[in-house]
This record gives structure tokens, sequence and C-alpha cells, in this order.
């Protein structure tokens, strides 16, 4: 089992080799799927892979290292509203959490997203977004 979650570092913290260091100390596997790094702060989507009581054993070691930590529960949604299943957002997913559906409408699968926003830059009409943490 495994479960997606956004991690902050604030200042200070980015500097420190936290993964590293969390993977050694609770036995439980990260992947990181995506990372943003910029002086003083950083941004992290991983996958946490363990059982709830993993999941948790590592959550608690990451926020004891000042690690802001969110669980994602959704990841990206379309405005059906707005959304005319153009397919521009296929085209340059790079993970395919969006595909057509049987009935050709844009299908989303958010348990694959990484949050690129790859798809909300490339719909024409505004129609995707990243939901907030």
């Amino acid at each position: 089992m495994t479960s997606k979650y956004q991690l902050r570092y604030p200042a200070g913290v980015v500097e420190s080799p936290v993964i590293s260091r969390t993977v050694i100390e609770t036995g439980v596997m990260l992947n990181i799927l995506r990372a943003n790094v910029d002086y003083g702060e950083a941004m992290l989507i991983v996958d946490i892979l363990g059982d709830r009581k993993d999941q948790k054993r590592v959550v608690d070691y990451l926020k004891g290292e000042g690690v802001e930590v969110n669980k994602l529960e959704k990841n990206i949604r379309n405005n059906p509203e707005r959304c005319v299943d153009c397919g521009a957002c296929i085209a340059l997913c790079p993970t395919d959490a969006i595909s057509f559906s049987d009935d050709h409408s844009i299908k989303l699968n958010g348990d694959k997203c990484i949050r690129c926003g790859m798809c909300v830059d490339a719909c024409p009409l505004r129609a995707m977004e990243i939901v907030r943490v």
C-alpha cells in the first residue's frame, strides 16, 4: 500500500538530509515523485511505501524534523462546465493520470498524478486545476 504526501521544508531544514535519515530511522521506503527545491524552501511529493502504521511512523518522524506533511487525497480536478474534452491535457501528462473514458470524456486518475501542473498549463479553457492542500 502506498499513499502520496506533500512535504514542505522551511528554511533551515532544506539543507538537511531529512529523507535519507527518515528512511534509515523508520526502515520505510519513500519514492520522490516530484521535487521543487529553491533557496530557503522545498516542496516534495512522495509516495510512502508501507501500511498505515508505516506511514504514520514516517509522518511523525518528518514532523519531528520540522517538515510540514500533508496527505494528498485528491490531486487534480476538472471543471465539467468548462471542459470540452479536447484532450490537450492528456497529451502532456507524464504519468497517464488523465485519459479518455469510453464515452470520450476526460477521466482523471488521481493516484497516478504527481501534481506537475502540465495539464493546467495545457488546458485552453482553464478547466483543469491542482487541488490545493
